[in-house]
């Protein structure tokens, strides 16, 4: 795969530049390279007709490249998702966590809610007890501590429920 990006990045860096020499040919700073580059190239419209499919051509390829990339980037975010499951939302749960902190009721409810649906556990409407449980998850995902191997052995968080 490392040799497959260094591919592309070489042909890339090819492409950039024959892009540069062509805009100096066609633009013609004044130094006769455009009609003596046209008369090489068999006329003017043939010059004219390789630059725009230079440009075609490198603009597909960026295209297909990025695509490329993309995918695999997404690929390679789904599997560090399954690997960590708990911290698919961890910046969405740390924003909801704050809001819990609000004194409208109605909000309150709402997060309590949507936190429940993304961690799969209910700890209560307080705020302290998500905090210590997202910064356990986080000390366990960074290889801090280690996950206790039965869920009956891990002490609970102040106010979490089973669920």
């Amino acid at each position: 795969m490392k040799t497959l990006l260094a591919l592309s990045i070489a042909v890339r860096n090819l492409w950039l530049l024959a892009l540069v020499v062509m805009l100096v040919l066609v633009l013609d700073p004044g130094w006769g390279l455009y009609e003596a580059t046209a008369e090489a190239a068999g006329g003017s419209e043939r010059l004219l007709r390789g630059a725009l499919a230079l440009t075609l051509v490198g603009v597909l390829g960026e295209h297909l490249l990025g695509a490329v990339t993309r995918r695999r980037q997404g690929a390679l975010a789904k599997a560090l998702l399954r690997l960590q499951p708990g911290l698919q939302h961890v910046g969405a749960i740390r924003i909801l966590i704050r809001a819990l902190e609000t004194a409208n009721h109605e909000v309150v409810d709402t997060v309590h809610q949507e936190l429940v649906r993304l961690s799969g556990k209910d700890l209560g409407r307080d705020p302290g007890p998500w905090l210590q449980w997202i910064q356990r998850l986080e000390e366990i995902s960074s290889g801090r501590i280690q996950e206790q191997e039965t869920p009956s052995a891990s002490p609970k968080v102040d106010g979490e429920k089973d669920g």
